[in-house]
């Protein structure tokens, strides 16, 4: 039992004695005159540890050799009628021993206090105690971890949420003056206490929020192109990521200057063009000095030229690999970021994602790689609020025996996976072929994710000048129509 003058003790700190000694604390004696209690550990209702600690002046404790290393009334983590009650685990059993005075009577104590530093090794036998109860810790809704509000007790919250999942766990803040339960119930009483508990929150868990908590989002603004029948298909959105396929020498390439080309004419945007297989100084300046013009370079004035060439440098920029530069996926995202940095760039053009060096680990199939590429660039697109487009050759087609005329491709048969058609918000295809006799170009919108914002999906029939290098739109009742 407990002497008077220990019982004063601790009544002073707000403890009842009924509290203390249903839950077994004795008074000991020890030589030099020091306050020292006993507080037995029991599980199953059996005592298998005593910790023995002073009450006044420097705090020291000591437990029982070799004993196993519990909770503190560890048995109301296991008690199945207790099962829908929040779990409260506290620093030390004071704490506990005042949650439960005040009606929480499903707390319990850690053995040993807080450590002075986190600890990151998940096999470290400090925390042997979680490890040995953690289905049971597992299977419980909620867990209040009401440890100290100070350094160490920080450490000691964050080691048991990441043991026992944050996903579960709430923390306290405790009121003005107060470090933990035991202070809020000297302080304030039984109301402080059940306030400190009743307001815990749950520990921050990145990604998942309610409706309110979201940061309000605008509506990405949408920037068509100007050209007629495309725009009802595709308008370009800073955020998207857009893949194009095609036969190779049908005009994928071709496509892209005329939706740079255009978006730099009616927007002002800044495209960064990843080529691979174009050279930024000769093709692109022809390219786009044609385009700009309307015209071939051999039939511009060095006046028009100067003119084009100043508005390649104001809209365009170009990632152009050294020759012993692997251009793997991180590579090539570090340099777009510069283009959106320190350009400005809204559009980045990858051209064409096969001829890049694709560098994976061996255990990652071709198609996993592609899935986790493809991931990357939607991240980078909604990150910086670019519209990214990567160029995709389709694997082997056979042409049509009796035409010649290679059948156009669908965003599945574009090589290395599927993902190219599942993850995509847009997928555009350029063919070249015949019908009903005639030679056609088709850009057809394989896929668009938000039709009330992108277009709806549907192919339009298209002239290309090589003269000019412009796209016209060929008016005929088929462009008009929905795929």
């Amino acid at each position: 039992m407990l002497t008077d003058k220990h019982l004063k003790i601790l009544s002073d700190r707000g403890l009842d004695a009924e509290t203390l000694a249903r839950f077994g604390v004795e008074s000991v004696e020890r030589p030099g005159g020091e306050d020292w209690i006993v507080i037995p550990f029991n599980v199953d209702g059996v005592t298998v540890n005593h910790k023995r600690r002073t009450i006044s002046g420097e705090k020291k404790f000591y437990q029982d050799a070799g004993a196993p290393k519990v909770f503190w009334n560890q048995d109301v983590i296991t008690d199945a009628s207790l099962a829908t009650e929040p779990l409260i685990i506290t620093e030390g059993e004071f704490d506990a021993l005042a949650a439960i005075q005040c009606g929480f009577v499903r707390t319990v104590s850690v053995p040993d206090g807080a450590p002075s530093v986190e600890v990151t090794n998940q096999d470290s036998q400090k925390y042997s105690y979680v490890s040995e109860i953690l289905d049971y810790l597992k299977a419980c809704g909620e867990i209040i971890l009401a440890t100290d509000g100070d350094g160490p007790g920080s450490n000691l919250m964050n080691d048991l949420a990441i043991r026992i999942g944050r996903v579960r766990c709430k923390w306290v803040r405790y009121p003005k003056g107060c470090k933990d339960l035991n202070d809020a119930l000297k302080a304030y009483g039984v109301e402080g206490v059940k306030r400190t508990i009743q307001k815990a929150q749950w520990c921050d868990m990145p990604g998942v929020y309610r409706m309110g908590d979201l940061p309000p989002l605008e509506t990405p603004l949408r920037f068509p192109m100007g050209m007629p029948v495309i725009d009802n298909h595709y308008r370009p959105r800073p955020g998207d990521f857009v893949t194009v396929t095609g036969i190779p020498g049908h005009g994928k390439s071709s496509w892209l200057n005329e939706v740079a080309g255009r978006q730099a004419m009616h927007h002002g945007w800044v495209t960064c063009f990843a080529s691979f297989e174009q050279i930024a100084q000769t093709d692109h300046k022809r390219n786009l000095r044609t385009y700009f013009n309307r015209k071939r370079v051999i039939h511009q004035s060095q006046e028009e030229i100067a003119r084009a060439d100043e508005w390649i440098d104001k809209h365009f920029c170009f990632i152009v690999p050294g020759f012993d530069d692997d251009v793997t996926l991180p590579w090539l995202l570090e340099r777009c970021a510069v283009a959106v940095v320190r350009f400005g760039a809204k559009m980045v053009v990858i051209d064409p994602w096969n001829e890049m060096d694709h560098v994976r680990p061996p255990e990652m199939t071709m198609t996993e790689y592609t899935g986790f590429a493809i991931k990357q660039f939607k991240a980078f697109a909604r990150r910086y609020q670019v519209h990214l487009v990567v160029a995709a050759h389709p694997a082997k087609l056979h042409r049509d025996r009796q035409s010649g005329d290679y059948p156009m491709p669908t965003l599945y048969d574009i090589s290395d996976s599927a993902h190219w058609a599942n993850k995509s918000d847009v997928g555009i295809v350029v063919w070249m072929g015949a019908r009903d006799g005639r030679p056609v170009t088709i850009i057809k919108i394989a896929k668009s994710k938000y039709h009330d914002q992108i277009g709806v999906p549907g192919e339009v029939e298209v002239v290309f000048s090589t003269e000019d290098n412009h796209y016209t739109v060929v008016d005929t009742e088929d462009s008009r129509q929905v795929a």
